[in-house]
């Protein structure tokens, strides 16, 4: 059973699906450098049991499903994964929050995330949670946007801080080795470059005719700091030194 908290998150994520859905929306993230970001890192074997959580509709379990990998997305919202179903056929999608998970300890070899951190007020329950399906030495690969340029282009968009409300769990790099060190993971950042068609065209709804400006800029070579999005890889180590009772309402690192 769902918390009053998930509950009420739910029925905000099914609302917004149905909206985005009813207007032909399919996909939130840049669904072709996530996968380019899960090529690269060469960790995906042949056997191992994938869990890929805030699926969405599940274009990215459709894919690696297409590949022959053993994989299961979740994701709060019904009516994302009833759409995914419809959509996709044959493959393994269950509603369930990232902060609640409804699986055996040690049941996974990877945890896939894209677009679904810093959407989650409780983030130190979402990486417990997943430290725990993880099996030894498993990886929890994500993505999230960077606190650093997320912070001053969803500001300048919104001319507020109304943005805060949907993304409550932004990080900057440092923050999250910190926060994901404290949890028994080990991490390195992988660079990519997200610059494509999907993310000019949200660029141009934004920023009109400047947004071509991305286009002409390498996003590998920036610095770190610097970078729109942050592509991690987290290992599972040694034992975390949060526990349960640690776990905040909301993110603690400022």
């Amino acid at each position: 059973m769902m918390d009053e908290n998930l509950k009420k998150q739910q029925e905000l994520y099914d609302k917004g699906w149905r909206k985005e859905l009813a207007a032909g929306k399919e996909q939130r993230g840049n669904l072709q450098t996530n996968l380019e970001f899960l090529a690269e890192t060469n960790l995906l074997k042949p056997n191992d049991r994938i869990l890929e959580i805030g699926c969405g509709i599940g274009s990215v379990v459709f894919e690696l499903s297409g590949q022959g990998y053993d994989i299961t997305g979740t994701d709060i919202s019904g009516e994302a994964i009833d759409y995914g179903l419809k959509k996709y056929g044959d493959i393994k999608l269950q509603v369930q929050p990232a902060e609640d998970l409804q699986f055996e300890d040690e049941t996974f070899d990877i945890v896939l995330s894209f677009d679904l951190f810093e959407h989650i007020a409780r983030v130190d329950r979402h990486i417990s949670e997943v430290y725990r399906v993880l099996r030894k030495d498993g990886f929890y690969l994500f993505q999230t946007p960077n606190k650093y340029s997320n912070t001053i282009f969803e500001t300048l968009y919104h001319k507020s801080l109304k943005w805060r409300r949907a993304h409550p769990s932004l990080h900057t790099p440092g923050q999250l080795r910190q926060r994901l060190s404290g949890h028994g993971f080990d991490i390195q950042f992988v660079k990519m470059n997200p610059v494509n068609e999907f993310t000019l065209s949200k660029l141009r709804k934004k920023l009109g005719p400047i947004s071509g400006i991305f286009k002409h800029i390498n996003f590998r070579r920036l610095p770190l700091a610097l970078q729109t999005n942050l592509y991690v890889i987290a290992r599972k180590m040694q034992n975390p030194t949060l526990t349960c009772g640690e776990v905040e309402a909301d993110t603690g690192i400022k």
